[in-house]
């Protein structure tokens, strides 16, 4: 005869649980990491720049709307190119010049904390004519090559513009 007793559902192994708590605490963590993941070869910088472009942060202004908000003011750009962020605790850079008066590089980093500790690690690094300024978790870096009447106005026009920018508010 086969007894109807209600069975107890199984239970779930406690020591499984942890590990899904931990695992997913890793995933957070590895989010809120202020650099991309390390490449399998750190001496592989293809690989480095493909884990920096892969791991982008999210809610703050992009590099691409940077660059293209200096064009919409009149800005010409060249010779852009990703740099790695990862020396300065971004998340992802990149590079370009104007003319041959200005070096600028704009990164972003996964929060403003990050950012500004990005910009003091930057700052280290003695550079004449450099000036860097944050906004929401996106830094703008702008070095002049050389001082001149021609390379502060540009440079004050990269920051007027990069001052109007604001990220996209995320939706679910």
């Amino acid at each position: 005869m086969v007894s109807c007793s209600k069975a107890s559902a199984p239970q779930p192994d406690p020591h499984a649980l942890g590990t899904a708590k931990l695992d997913n605490s890793a995933a957070i963590a590895s989010e809120r990491h202020a650099t991309a993941p390390p490449a399998q070869n750190p001496r592989d910088f293809g690989a480095l720049f493909q884990n920096e472009a892969a791991n982008r942060p999210i809610g703050t202004i992009k590099v691409e709307d940077a660059l293209a908000a200096f064009r919409k003011d009149g800005i010409e750009l060249d010779n852009i190119r990703q740099h790695l962020g990862r020396p300065y605790g971004a998340r992802y850079c990149v590079g370009a010049k104007s003319g041959a008066i200005i070096a600028l590089s704009v990164c972003e980093y996964i929060d403003a904390a990050a950012a500004n500790a990005g910009a003091e690690q930057s700052r280290k690094i003695v550079l004449a004519n450099r000036e860097i300024r944050i906004n929401q978790a996106t830094s703008l870096t702008v070095r002049e090559v050389e001082k001149s009447p021609a390379a502060d106005t540009v440079t004050n026009k990269l920051f007027e513009s990069f001052a109007k920018l604001s990220a996209p508010i995320a939706t679910k």
